[in-house]
């Protein structure tokens, strides 16, 4: 399914003598990911790589500005500010209450200026994604140990080793991967999947599947003279989307399997069992979304307010806790009651309760490029695919189903850089006879961006 390049067409920018200045930028784009899992204390917590990002705007806007300003990026801008907007609407119209405002309005403006570092320090350029991702992997893995969160104790794995792990085992996936060695590179993903099942990580194993069978030859291009794809791309898009939709039956169906065989703990076959109720193991037990719809549909247009508190909603979550099973009836969080915060546990659906409609489209905008970017990195197949897909739809899943947290802004503006970096280019379909990128040497993945526009 994959296209590329023509032959002899290089997919990075001729190799050149680099300076000081890119070097400098390659160590600082990996020491922010190094640093992105780790917080500090200042007014609210900030991530550390976030913190260094923004104190290098100044030297990022005067040596790469342009690249903040492509056109992707001036949409997601725009749309920003009427965010912004909606939320300083609400805010007034509902006389939030000032450390509220801040803390919304904060938000939505370091997650802006962090896109715009980004798409400067990594965008169009391999090299430093991959030096931000393994420092990132690192990072995630020694924060477990410096800087545990609460829940990491009593879930070591979902909450602590997950996530570096699964980064390290996709990143050495995508070392065979560029290769072409596809045997390999699946192995690693599908070990990685099996662990998350038999330790009832649920989502990621959703999102492995799915990376499987959208970046490795399921479906071959042809057999023999055969051509078995046509070239059309609505036809391969149909083929992707089919394939996404196989990839999540499958990982619900092997949840429900390891669940019913016994092969995960007591306490995780009593919660899936309880959750199996609501009809899927991986969309059920949801509740804070549905109640946070309700939220939003009753003040679709002005939103509620940042941080918005409405008792009434906290009991609604509670009454749909104790029919589920889930909660006992004599069993509540006093902190969540004496808080009343409107429950959302999405990106979206939080936005929409906050800010009304500016932030819910805000959000099915990105969705929007978001699912072309799924398909543009299915068809053209880059080195980093694996890595780049996995990000994506664990990002598109973010979007409905958690929080956008501190933690989420870093983590939201990398995704906007490969979505705009992977839009940038072009999808032919017109020539099979052309080879795939994920046949080019690994090496030049360190000779510069796969832009002809990228600048140092």
């Amino acid at each position: 399914m994959a296209t590329a390049i023509k032959p002899g067409v290089s997919i990075s920018s001729p190799q050149s003598r680099r300076g000081f200045i890119s070097y400098a930028a390659d160590v600082y784009a990996w020491l922010i990911g190094l640093t992105s899992s780790f917080a500090a204390h200042f007014i609210g917590d900030l991530p550390i790589g976030e913190m260094l990002l923004l104190a290098s705007l100044p030297v990022l806007v005067m040596v790469g500005a342009r690249r903040a300003l492509r056109p992707e990026f001036k949409r997601i801008y725009i749309l920003m500010a009427f965010w912004l907007l909606g939320l300083v609407t609400a805010d007034i119209y509902h006389d939030t209450n000032l450390v509220d405002r801040m803390r919304g309005t904060a938000l939505i403006v370091f997650f802006g200026l962090d896109i715009y570092g980004l798409s400067i320090l990594i965008g169009r350029n391999e090299r430093r994604k991959l030096l931000l991702l393994i420092g990132s992997t690192i990072g995630a893995l020694a924060q477990v140990k410096l800087q545990p969160s609460l829940a990491a104790a009593d879930y070591p794995w979902k909450f602590g080793y997950a996530w570096g792990t699964m980064s390290a085992v996709i990143l050495i996936s995508c070392f065979f991967y560029s290769r072409r060695r596809y045997v390999a590179a699946a192995s690693c993903i599908l070990g990685i999947c099996v662990v998350n099942l038999l330790l009832n990580f649920r989502s990621p194993v959703l999102y492995l599947m799915i990376t499987l069978v959208l970046v490795f030859p399921i479906v071959p291009e042809r057999i023999g003279t055969m051509q078995i794809l046509p070239s059309g791309k609505v036809f391969r898009v149909a083929v992707l989307v089919l394939l996404a939709i196989a990839a999540g039956e499958a990982a619900n169906k092997a949840i429900e399997f390891v669940t019913q065989a016994g092969y995960i703990s007591e306490e995780a076959q009593a919660k899936n069992e309880t959750q199996e109720k609501s009809g899927n193991l991986l969309l059920g037990g949801r509740p804070e979304f549905v109640v946070g719809l309700r939220a939003a549909l009753d003040s679709p247009i002005i939103g509620h307010g940042s941080w918005a508190h409405d008792y009434k909603y906290f009991e609604m979550l509670n009454d749909m806790l104790i029919e589920s099973g889930t909660q006992a009836a004599t069993s509540r969080d006093p902190d969540a009651e004496a808080d009343g915060l409107i429950p959302g546990h999405s990106h979206i659906v939080t936005a929409w309760v906050w800010a009304g409609m500016t932030g819910l489209i805000f959000w099915l905008y990105v969705v929007w490029i978001l699912c072309k970017a799924v398909t543009s990195v299915s068809i053209l197949r880059p080195p980093l695919a694996p890595i780049y897909t996995f990000i994506l739809i664990a990002s598109f899943w973010s979007i409905w189903f958690s929080p956008f947290a501190f933690t989420s802004r870093m983590a939201e503006g990398i995704m906007m850089v490969i979505i705009a970096d992977l839009l940038e280019r072009k999808v032919s379909l017109a020539r099979p006879v052309w080879r795939r990128m994920g046949a080019v040497n690994p090496r030049r993945l360190f000779d510069g961006s796969t832009s002809p526009a990228q600048s140092r």
